[in-house]
């Protein structure tokens, strides 16, 4: 019987140090994530905040700010950051990623509307639907809810590429392995795309090698890479698709 798949997903656009736009998610098996990582995540929200329905925003979290102001006693913000990374450190998940230069995909867009989002997101139906058809698994996409009139584009994406396949993959397989995607409001407590939601900045701070590295997240975050230290680690974990 096969296994089930969840593949939460955020993205980040460009900023004064990096200028790609990237798409990333973490593959997780869907009865680990409902019996064990729920719990895991929900369990350090009560440990260092008191209850287990804030809702963890990296740039907030980093910069200690609203319900995470108590982390500027620095013994406060040690003890957290030290338990969240050991939790990353220690989950059972698998990153998922593409990225380019934002400028240069709108050159080859010729001046049109930017569709960024979706370019992104269809270059990760590929490597997802790797990993299904590797583990002979069934997969759903989370995704954090946008406009509807943005959600009905993703929606015509996702559901061309589960009806026609790729330039990698049939129809055949697509359909075997794609089950579904669903949209969350952002006020929702979904344990899944609030932990997804550092990984895609995180990465390009991998690939750029900065050295000032929080806590040592993207570090740890590296080791979960698909495929990583392997030939097709930035082919089939971390891509750049421009390249």
């Amino acid at each position: 019987m096969k296994k089930d798949y969840l593949l939460f997903v955020d993205e980040t656009k460009p900023t004064l140090h990096s200028p790609n736009f990237c798409f990333a998610g973490i593959a997780v098996e869907r009865v680990y994530y409902e019996k064990t990582f729920i719990k895991e995540v929900s369990d350090l929200k009560i440990k260092h905040f008191g209850k287990s329905d804030i809702i963890f925003h990296f740039s907030d979290m980093k910069k200690n700010r609203g319900i995470f102001s108590c982390l500027q006693n620095a013994t406060l913000r040690n003890n957290f950051w030290m338990d969240y990374v050991a939790l990353v450190s220690n989950a059972s998940f698998d990153i998922l990623g593409i990225y380019f230069d934002e400028k240069k995909m709108d050159y080859l867009q010729h001046g049109k509307q930017k569709n960024n989002y979706n370019i992104g997101f269809y270059a990760l139906l590929d490597n997802f639907m790797h990993y299904l058809v590797e583990k002979d698994a069934y997969g759903q996409i989370c995704v954090e809810s946008r406009s509807f009139n943005e959600n009905r584009y993703l929606l015509d994406v996702f559901y061309k590429y589960q009806q026609m396949g790729s330039v990698y993959f049939t129809e055949n397989d697509s359909r075997q392995h794609l089950a579904s995607i669903g949209f969350t409001v952002k006020g929702d407590n979904c344990i899944g795309l609030q932990m997804v939601d550092p990984i895609p900045s995180q990465l390009m701070r991998y690939k750029a090698g900065y050295k000032n590295d929080f806590y040592s997240l993207y570090k740890i975050l590296s080791t979960k890479i698909y495929n990583v230290g392997s030939e097709y680690e930035n082919i089939l974990g971390v891509k750049n698709i421009l390249e």
